[in-house]
């Protein structure tokens, strides 16, 4: 955007790539990495694993999501242990949830500011030290309910200063042309070590206990810190950093008010947010009143929402771009499937549309990273990411009571119902929006959807 634009109130739209159809002379070379010193060709999904920087990251970042899972699982079973109380857990995670509301901002700006591969070391290294104090104080059976509210407390304020500085140093070690299968693979990553921590959690509390998770999630912090330390910095792209006095808070929200993309993409991330998600309330309900199951039942419902987060993962991972049509698309198909799954008629049913919603969700979500990302300068990167979760961490903090409201008032089939209905005319209006009105909206999307004639040369 020119300055005599911004002055004006203007807003310059990015020209908007509506079909993912490479030219024949865009297609890259196949990545290859060096394995045990040899040459190894990696799969088109991998392409980020060439960069030596990213190898060590992603296996640190799997590290750090495996003991991060155990961890909110050891925390949640502490909590309800000590106190036998749903809304003393929901207290935990609101204490965690409000350093980012009230300081959220200030730590981008503050992250713009400062060298995101000197302060990571710091941050981690901090999150190590709380979670070794925690478990010595479960080991030796001193931990009382306050000092789990201080410890939640804590970890919220340094994730307000450490999750800026991750996604601008994330940026640094993949540049732009990998930056879209780096978080596609991070997606892998998370869904990853969501699965094995709370495997792997429930394991250790049934046997060690509490104090060896929280053990285990020091060690994990201490990996990411020292992976940070031994990264090449030859190897690093280089990214704006905001100059003293260039650094304020409200530069990094009138950049996200600027861009009608920024604006849409983060408006339609509150309403699928918060009557989109949260599926953990609308399966349990389903299991229970629905289908007249279980846990056994709701347990195999979740285990199909991992594996279905996982697919969805190495389908964003096989993506060369993820723009705006994969970002709507996924979002569109998810809100659809949601919908359907209201009207399951049988477990197996709601299953396997459970699964299809977490590979929808997962895409989107890789998506709305990567576009994110790629809309933010590097000088305001931080407060832009910033912008993002606090945008998620309101709309998360109103979105569960929300759907579980409409779930007990009218019952799991009706939420989801409510929720995808809601969520696909948010898509609309956001393509709508992004295309100029829904008559430019109809016309881009048959260009899409319209086979292209392929001449002969």
């Amino acid at each position: 955007m020119t300055d005599a634009a911004h002055r004006a109130g203007q807003i310059a739209v990015p020209a908007v790539d509506l079909c993912l159809v490479p030219s024949p002379a865009d297609a890259p070379e196949p990545p290859t990495a060096r394995l045990l010193g040899r040459p190894v060709r990696l799969p088109a999904g991998m392409r980020a694993l060439a960069l030596p920087n990213y190898r060590r990251w992603a296996v640190a970042d799997l590290v750090s999501n495996v003991g991060s899972w155990m961890s909110t699982a050891a925390l949640g079973w502490l909590v309800f242990d000590m106190t036998g109380s749903a809304a003393a857990l929901g207290a935990v995670v609101a204490v965690k949830q409000a350093p980012a509301l009230v300081l959220g901002l200030a730590g981008g700006a503050l992250a713009d500011r400062l060298d995101a591969r000197r302060v990571l070391p710091v941050t981690q290294g901090a999150f190590g030290v709380l979670a070794a104090g925690l478990a010595v104080l479960t080991w030796s059976g001193h931990a009382r309910l306050w000092h789990l509210y201080v410890f939640a407390a804590l970890t919220g304020v340094l994730g307000v200063l450490d999750g800026p500085c991750f996604g601008r140093l994330l940026a640094q070690v993949l540049g732009r042309d990998h930056l879209s299968n780096g978080i596609a693979l991070g997606s892998v990553t998370h869904s990853t070590g969501w699965v094995l921590g709370l495997g792997a959690g429930s394991v250790v509390l049934a046997g060690p206990g509490a104090w060896a998770v929280f053990a285990i999630d020091a060690v994990s912090f201490a990996t990411v810190a020292l992976t940070v330390l031994r990264l090449r910095t030859d190897l690093l792209h280089p990214l704006e950093r905001a100059a003293r006095g260039a650094d304020r808070v409200r530069d990094g929200v009138r950049h996200v008010l600027g861009s009608r993309q920024l604006v849409v993409v983060l408006a339609t991330g509150v309403v699928t947010g918060a009557v989109g998600r949260h599926f953990q309330v609308t399966m349990a309900a389903t299991a229970a009143s629905t289908f007249h199951g279980g846990p056994g039942l709701y347990g195999r419902m979740f285990t199909c929402f991992s594996i279905g987060a996982l697919l969805g993962a190495a389908v964003a991972a096989r993506l060369r771009h993820l723009r705006m049509p994969t970002l709507l698309g996924s979002a569109a198909a998810a809100a659809v499937l949601q919908a359907a799954s209201g009207a399951a008629p049988v477990a197996w049913l709601f299953a396997g549309a459970m699964l299809a919603v977490a590979a929808c969700c997962i895409v989107y979500d890789t998506a709305v990273s990567t576009t994110v990302q790629l809309l933010a300068p590097g000088h305001v990167r931080g407060r832009v990411l910033a912008v993002q979760g606090l945008v998620g961490s309101v709309t998360s903090m109103a979105g569960a009571p929300l759907v579980g409201w409409l779930t007990d008032t009218l019952g799991p089939r009706a939420a989801l119902g409510i929720g995808g209905a809601t969520s696909l005319v948010a898509v609309v209006v956001a393509a709508c929006a992004l295309a100029g009105g829904p008559a430019a909206a109809g016309r881009k999307v048959r260009a899409c959807v319209t086979p292209r004639a392929v001449v002969p040369a």
